[in-house]
């Protein structure tokens, strides 16, 4: 299953995801995020994830994909992706971010 992209510009944060924690499984696999239904934008980047267990991530316009080699379980790896919608970069975090909601954005949960 892939995690859904969608962009609010109106929105903080404008770049949301869906499922907001993408469950995994440990070992190897392939996380893949794409545009929601009817969405334009065109991805930018995939940040804060480790590497290792993580690969590095392949950006094209439609879709991104890392891999995760992750022996570890119940474990919550918090990320940051930046669409481009025209031509200004728009983020999954908070453009303010409020320190006591810090564990509430994305994140890949190595279950």
């Amino acid at each position: 299953m892939a995690v859904q992209v969608s962009l609010n510009t109106n929105a903080n944060p404008p770049v949301t995801v869906n499922p907001q924690i993408h469950d995994v499984n440990p070992g190897n696999g392939t996380i893949k995020w794409e545009r929601a239904n009817n969405q334009t934008f065109t991805f930018a980047s995939l940040s804060w994830l480790p590497n290792p267990p993580f690969g590095t991530p392949s950006v094209s316009d439609s879709e991104i994909t890392v891999t995760d080699n992750n022996p570890g379980v119940n474990t919550y790896y918090p990320y940051v992706i930046v669409v481009n919608y025209n031509g200004q970069p728009y983020s999954s975090a908070p453009s303010r971010p409020n320190p006591t909601a810090q564990n509430s954005g994305p994140s890949i949960h190595n279950k």
